[in-house]
């Protein structure tokens, strides 16, 4: 079959990028937001002390001193130290944590929660979550389309997106376990709608709990299953109907994504006494001033110029309600909202990060409407195939290309400008890459 063939290249290119670039050789795999992510588990389960999350800094200092570094953390008014991110990331990252923390000795390593065993075996979990969030999506898509459309979307998504770079060079943060959680929700709820069975229903509440304990504004993906399947105002009363005729399936799902949720709320409260927490100082949203057009198509973090395949899968929106008509309201709701409060944020680059990496929760959702695209084109314009197979060809080279680019350093991680874009657009060594006269901290940041 030819996803399954195209479903294990993207697994063993990821597999290969991750370990060829070593990031733990040189104990860096806990830099910046990795370690923010990460540090609730040495906290608990190594030093006792759930608001001691300062210890990372130290090792940090231990083991790299000469390297600066910055993770998120929050110092309390209590004097305890948390991470500023929620948990959602440590808690999937349990098992593999567990094992570094029984082999690092087995193998002469430190057993502090630092060692390489802890770095490989986080970057690791990344990956195989990225993996099995790919098997799933493949898993999603033959319920509505052949094997050969399934293939290329699954290229598409896995090869053309800024997924490749967060599945394998930077699989330590929130975006690999992200994809699957969104992929499953998903899978769930299109089979909860078919067959209002309980383990869809359960699926679905833990999910959407897992999302939100990730990243808690992906509180606002629950436009997905709300929308699922209407595409009228005449659809709302059946749809209704059905949602109390199951109203304990229901009510189980959102008791368990409030339950998943609710682990945040203990841990701010025995770490601060307070239920709620804000532990972003300093950094909030500006919804009255949105960066919707530098989200989308800047030089310094454009989604569409970054990602132009997912131009594709925002055209098949148009013909997705012929293939997925369940999908077609969902996507509609949720594409706006997304966009608006994600680049409402006042740091609305994200940072350090390729391309819009917050809008990878997106991808299981368009791959639909992508698909869509793919079967529209096979099935009413055969002719135009060749172009539509060159273009993702191209848009997936392009991808690969700017992966290495970016985990290279020579596309910037903050500062990108069209200026440096285009003089460094085929360079594949830091060596050749082309820099401005006065370096790149001169290089003003684009608001």
């Amino acid at each position: 079959m030819k996803s399954k063939a195209v479903f294990w290249f993207t697994a063993v290119l990821v597999i290969f990028a991750t370990f060829q670039a070593r990031r733990w050789s040189n104990l860096g795999m806990f830099d910046y937001d990795a370690g923010g992510y990460y540090a609730y588990l040495p906290s608990a389960f190594i030093y006792h002390d759930l608001g001691g999350a300062d210890w990372i800094e130290t090792k940090h200092q231990q083991y790299r001193p000469d390297v600066p570094h910055a993770i998120g953390l929050t110092a309390l008014p209590n004097g305890n130290t948390v991470p500023k991110y929620p948990l959602g990331v440590a808690l999937a990252n349990v098992p593999w944590f567990l094992a570094a923390h029984w082999y690092a000795p087995l193998a002469g390593y430190t057993p502090d929660g630092f060692t390489r065993p802890y770095q490989q075996a986080i970057a690791l979990g990344g990956v195989v979550y990225a993996i099995i969030g790919l098997w799933l999506l493949r898993k999603l898509l033959l319920r509505y389309f052949p094997d050969g459309v399934t293939a290329w979307t699954l290229a598409g998504v896995g090869l053309g997106t800024n997924l490749l770079y967060y599945a394998s060079y930077e699989a330590n943060i929130s975006h690999a376990p992200l994809f699957l959680w969104h992929t499953a929700m998903l899978y769930c709820v299109a089979r909860w709608y078919e067959d209002f069975r309980w383990r869809h229903a359960v699926g679905l509440g833990l999910f959407m709990g897992l999302i939100c304990l990730t990243r808690l504004s992906e509180i606002m993906y629950v436009l997905v299953p709300l929308g699922w399947g209407l595409l009228r105002w005449t659809d709302v009363v059946p749809r209704l109907q059905a949602l109390w005729q199951h109203r304990g399936q229901l009510l189980v799902a959102v008791a368990l994504a409030a339950a998943v949720l609710s682990l945040q709320f203990a841990f701010w409260q025995v770490t601060s006494g307070h239920w709620l927490l804000d532990t972003y100082v300093g950094e909030k949203f500006d919804f009255t001033r949105p960066h919707i057009l530098d989200g989308l198509f800047s030089f310094r973090k454009g989604w569409l110029l970054y990602t132009p395949l997912m131009a594709l899968a925002l055209l098949g929106w148009l013909v997705v309600r012929r293939y997925v008509a369940a999908a077609w309201l969902p996507t509609l709701l949720l594409l706006p909202v997304v966009w608006y409060v994600t680049f409402s944020w006042e740091q609305w680059w994200y940072g350090g990060g390729f391309s819009a990496r917050p809008l990878i929760s997106l991808y299981p959702l368009l791959a639909l409407s992508l698909a869509s695209l793919v079967a529209y084109v096979g099935a009413e314009y055969r002719s135009w195939q060749p172009a539509l197979a060159g273009l993702m060809g191209l848009f997936i080279l392009l991808n690969v290309l700017q992966t290495w680019q970016y985990h290279r350093g020579i596309l910037h991680w903050e500062h990108n400008t069209a200026e440096l874009y285009f003089h460094n657009f085929f360079v594949v060594s830091r060596d050749q890459m082309w820099l401005p006269p006065g370096g790149i901290t001169d290089i003003p940041p684009d608001h």
